[in-house]
């Protein structure tokens, strides 16, 4: 059924966290990310490229779902270099997560599925 699937997509310019240092911008990095996430940010080389493409997927899921969810609801890890989706609090819907980076920008394409009517 079409009306169970959702498409949500976004662009985040990574400069954007780039001109945000973490030191200095805690608060708002911890109205977005989990601790988890900011770890896993922080311990890479371009650590901003990394913050724009999680926040481009949760983006990405907010806007592929027909329920109301804040950043904090969505949880981005990682398998096999791939980032996967958890919901938490609601386990309804499985996603397919596309990123991309490319120079300026980072890129992501969700499809959510809703998989408990």
């Amino acid at each position: 059924m079409l009306e169970r699937l959702g498409i949500g997509i976004d662009i985040v310019e990574i400069e954007r966290f780039s001109n945000k240092p973490y030191e200095t911008n805690k608060n708002f990095y911890q109205k977005i990310f989990h601790d988890s996430e900011i770890t896993n940010c922080l311990e890479r080389k371009n650590y901003a490229e990394c913050f724009a493409g999680k926040f481009a997927i949760k983006e990405s899921v907010i806007k592929s779902l027909p329920i109301s969810l804040d950043f904090l609801d969505i949880v981005i890890n990682y398998s096999n270099s791939k980032p996967i989706v958890t919901l938490l609090n609601n386990s309804h819907y499985s996603f397919l997560v596309s990123l991309t980076h490319e120079k300026l920008y980072a890129v992501s394409v969700v499809i959510s599925e809703e998989i408990n009517s």
